[in-house]
């Protein structure tokens, strides 16, 4: 598979304005924060030990108002490449016919999926804050994250979507439940849905059965720095990825490159981080910062392109 590189293209229009950042390289993630439990009402305050990702570090809460709003999309900078297909496994498979009923970008490998306008879907984007400070997430933001339930589907024999991104927390912090996770099949075939993540960051191995038609939830998955790999035994070529985030902006791209994050601090420079699946599972470390900016109050535009190299 071919390794890609970022090309970071920041349309941002506070009063119509244009700023344009280019990347070579990955970068090495800032921090991302977490919140702290000081109050009944889940305010975070003060200084905490942040034990995120990027490692240990004393961090202050960042004071600023969250009424901007980022709608973006992420765009393939020239010629994308030629999918690659799975009909040929597919009409090896005694449900072939279901299989193949399936909608165009169901019939092609996964990884580099292509919509309107050369949006590229499957990718995550999220903001880190300022070196030194974490995000200060309120009881009424994370339940309001809480309440967006994150689906993966079996509609034919692919997962979609491809990547799913989940609100999670740190199994340290046995207080707190992050979102449920979906799973329906949708299609006329059983499916099996295998989840398999770190156990030293207590995501057990899963495996539920989902009978066609059905569907269930699966609740407790935690924070961990890889994305979890999920797969279907009974079609070998079914896989997809769970990134899991103890913080609540970010987003993934969805059909054609659309994403969007609400709440966004204003007025305070934050970093805009990028990751494709074919930058490795390790999604903190292989994952691209776009840009540090400052976004405004209402809407902020953002068009993110990759290309590869």
């Amino acid at each position: 598979m071919k390794r890609y590189q970022l090309l970071g293209s920041l349309l941002l229009i506070p009063a119509l304005a244009l700023a344009t950042v280019t990347l070579t390289g990955c970068t090495k993630p800032t921090e991302t924060g977490k919140e702290k439990e000081k109050d009944k009402d889940g305010q975070a305050s003060g200084k905490e030990k942040d034990k995120d990702a990027g490692g240990n570090k004393d961090t202050v809460a960042l004071d600023a108002k969250t009424d901007g709003v980022i709608k973006g999309k992420v765009v393939y900078d020239g010629t994308p490449p030629a999918p690659g297909s799975l009909v040929e496994k597919m009409k090896e498979h005694g449900d072939r016919d279901i299989c193949l009923a399936g909608a165009d970008t169901e019939k092609q490998k996964q990884e580099w999926i292509i919509g309107g306008g050369n949006g590229v879907a499957n990718v995550v984007v999220w903001l880190d804050a300022p070196e030194g400070k974490h995000f200060n997430v309120t009881k009424e933001m994370r339940e309001e994250k809480l309440k967006d339930q994150p689906v993966l589907d079996q509609p034919h024999c692919v997962f979609v979507p491809h990547v799913v991104a989940l609100y999670t927390f740190p199994k340290a912090k046995k207080d707190l439940t992050g979102q449920k996770l979906l799973v329906k099949n949708s299609s006329k075939t059983s499916h099996n849905t295998k989840i398999q993540g770190n156990r030293l960051d207590g995501n057990e191995p899963i495996d539920t059965n989902v009978n066609a038609g059905d569907k269930q939830e699966v609740e407790g998955i935690k924070y961990q720095a890889n994305a979890l790999q999920v797969k279907c035994d009974k079609h070998g070529w079914m896989e997809a990825r769970l990134v899991t985030f103890d913080q609540p902006y970010f987003a993934v791209t969805d059909k054609d490159g659309g994403f969007e994050i609400r709440n966004v601090p204003v007025g305070a420079k934050l970093n805009v981080r990028l990751w494709h699946e074919t930058f490795g599972d390790n999604v903190r470390s292989k994952s691209e910062t776009v840009v540090s900016q400052e976004f405004k109050t209402g809407d902020n535009s953002l068009e993110l392109k990759i290309k590869a190299k």
